[in-house]
């Protein structure tokens, strides 16, 4: 007899509908959140943002073997004209990690001087900070190191220890029943007569639901094919389980009876499908808790577990289970390196205009955050001094493909509200992925002009105009190309320790000897309008002790202060009331997102500008202080 199906599908298509059906059920939002230790949380999904509770180094450490000395008695060395620095004295001998202490500010390579036994010859001048790990170079206190709905990898976990969380939130795994049918099933150890089958099945499907992060229960009976028992079952066990699997019984026999189960709780999403071996799939819910329906042959159900196990763990967890491979994508940018040493560059990917685009992090060794954040490494050959713009490179992914594909990858200006929206948007929608490359204003507005993001932020004050950013989007971009938002308002001033012990009152303070500063890094919206407040006072950078030390984000700088490296530094208001610090307020600059208007239909796009929208203004600034709330489309 003719087995008859009904509601076959192709596999493409079954798979959207499953997709489709678990995206309106919205089943990511059924896992509960539990803490768990660091040391076990390999695989698992953070169910909130995790903060590091210090920076990263939390102190000024030696990046090489060498000796520790002041830079500025380093000026005018030459290979004619060397300096000479007492051992112990003006030259303190440490070994890469040791922490540099005040006076000293840099460190000499070891085999960069010539040794003697009380005095060391230095050849050339050392700039501050040259080979030398700033507090927080990899991340600072307050930082969020890993986002909301992330995976946890082995990176991660070194993140994680080195930031000091000892213990994280993340999402249960998702609980999944199995239940084997048929009179004819045994287990294994059991007595077996003709016509019986071992329940293989039940292992192999626990087995991949594991591989893919799940927590399979096996059912201890199995169950006849009785309809009522099997309904029973199906009903008690919805309750305590996200999924349930039933094997066997999927196809049209006369005691295949899960079809007639499965449509008895809703209409079946579809029951069969378009290839062999695996046709007998059906696939229904019971509420929100998904039914799969595997059928009994151990290759037709290897097949359908492999692949819709996978679809529906996805959605629970809102984490693709695809494999990293690799990938070919294009440098919109230079990127040097040595001649003689292989490279491996931490890259971050998004796909704009149809193309792959690679984008590098920052190096160095120690710097274990672009590993756990970045998407790819791009290998530079030992024989090769660097990358062309324009380059076609092969990278090695660190994530699955789609999730790449689908990120959003935001270059600019470091703030700490737009981090938040954008954890608040993707805790909404898990699908929503995002990475963030903190560069500052002017870098983010070359990136978006270079086509390696289509979504930049900006607070670059121009002083000719005496206005924020509209100078800097003519000069880089091309008209008519993209769409203002004007966020927020944020004060800006100088950070400074509690209770003032300086007594720093206006920026002319900064000329005293006794006053350590901390700047931002050129091109960031803080150093331009610094700068011009400088000038305006005719204050000379010269006689600023810290100007050229400098700081990619305001939580860096709030860190120095607050760790006593510098008396104070310039940033927010916000970052400043975080770290219970003081501010003295030096004025208010506009803050924009800026997007590619070619770009405003796509769904990560609506998604943060609906997010945005919907701000509550009054609940939000309560909790970021030194913020105004603007929200607003400007003209170009």
């Amino acid at each position: 007899m003719k087995e008859i199906f009904f509601k076959k599908e192709s596999l493409e298509s079954a798979i959207r509908i499953f997709s489709d059906a678990l995206k309106e059920k919205r089943v990511f939002k059924k896992l509960k959140e539990e803490e768990i230790s660091v040391y076990e949380s390999l695989g698992r999904i953070t169910s909130r943002p995790i903060v590091a509770k210090i920076s990263n180094p939390f102190f000024n450490a030696s990046a090489v073997d060498g000796f520790a000395v002041k830079s500025s008695l380093t000026a005018f060395a030459t290979i004619n004209n060397p300096k000479l620095f007492e051992i112990g004295k003006d030259a303190i001998p440490v070994n890469t990690g040791d922490p540099i202490n005040y006076p000293f500010d840099s460190v000499v390579m070891v085999e960069d001087v010539e040794v003697t036994e009380k005095f060391i010859k230095i050849f050339s001048p050392l700039h501050m900070y040259e080979n030398v790990r700033v507090i927080g170079e990899d991340f600072a206190k307050g930082e969020i190191v890993v986002p909301i709905y992330e995976k946890i990898t082995p990176a991660h976990i070194g993140v994680l220890i080195s930031s000091y969380n000892d213990r994280i939130f993340v999402l249960e795994k998702p609980k999944v029943f199995i239940i084997p049918t048929g009179e004819e099933v045994k287990r294994l150890g059991q007595d077996l007569k003709i016509g019986d089958v071992i329940d293989s099945n039940s292992y192999m499907i626990a087995s991949f639901l594991k591989e893919f992060g799940a927590d399979p229960y096996i059912s201890d009976e199995i169950f006849p094919n009785d309809f009522d028992i099997l309904r029973k079952i199906i009903e008690e066990s919805s309750k305590k389980f996200h999924l349930i699997v039933v094997v066997g019984g999927s196809a049209k026999g006369r005691k295949d009876l899960i079809g007639d189960v499965f449509e008895s709780f809703s209409k079946v999403l579809f029951h069969g499908l378009t290839i062999q071996p695996g046709k007998p799939l059906i696939i229904g819910f019971n509420g929100d808790v998904p039914l799969i329906g595997c059928p009994g042959f151990p290759v037709s159900s290897y097949i359908d577990s492999k692949i819709f196990l996978k679809v529906a763990v996805e959605h629970l967890t809102s984490v693709s289970l695809d494999f990293p491979r690799k990938i070919l994508a294009t440098v919109k940018r230079d990127i040097p390196s040595s001649l003689g040493i292989e490279e491996f560059v931490r890259v971050k990917l998004a796909k704009i205009d149809n193309d792959i685009v690679c984008v590098p992090l920052k190096r160095g060794a120690a710097n274990l955050t672009t590993v756990a954040r970045g998407d790819g490494i791009l290998r530079i050959d030992e024989n090769s001094e660097g990358i062309s713009s324009g380059s076609q490179v092969e990278v090695e992914l660190l994530k699955s493909e789609f999730e790449i594909i689908s990120q959003l990858l935001f270059i600019g200006s470091n703030d700490p509200l737009l981090e938040y929206i954008l954890n608040m948007v993707k805790k909404e929608n898990p699908q929503f992925k995002f990475g963030i490359i903190n560069v500052g204003s002017l870098g983010g507005l070359l990136s978006l002009a270079r086509g390696e993001t289509i979504i930049t932020s900006i607070h670059l004050f121009d002083s000719e105009t005496q206005t924020y950013n509209t100078p800097y989007l003519k000069k880089y971009l091309q008209p008519d190309s993209y769409l203002r938002l004007h966020l927020v308002n944020r004060n800006q001033g100088l950070i400074v320790q509690k209770g003032n012990p300086k007594g720093i009152k206006t920026l002319e303070d900064l000329e005293r000897g006794d006053v350590k500063f901390i700047n931002r890094q050129k091109g960031s919206g803080t150093r331009v309008y610094f700068d011009y407040l400088l000038s305006e006072r005719s204050i000379d950078k010269e006689k600023i002790n810290g100007y050229d030390l400098e700081e990619t984000t305001h939580l860096g700088v709030a860190n120095a202060v607050k760790d006593g490296i510098v008396d104070c530094g310039m940033g927010i208001e916000y970052v400043a009331k975080l770290f219970d610090l003081d501010f003295i307020e030096l004025g208010e600059e506009e803050y924009e997102l800026i997007i590619r208007k070619d770009y405003l239909q796509d769904p990560r796009i609506v998604q943060l500008l609906e997010k945005i929208s919907e701000v509550e203004p009054k609940n939000l600034m309560r909790n970021f202080v030194g913020y105004k709330w603007v929200n607003k489309m400007k003209e170009e």
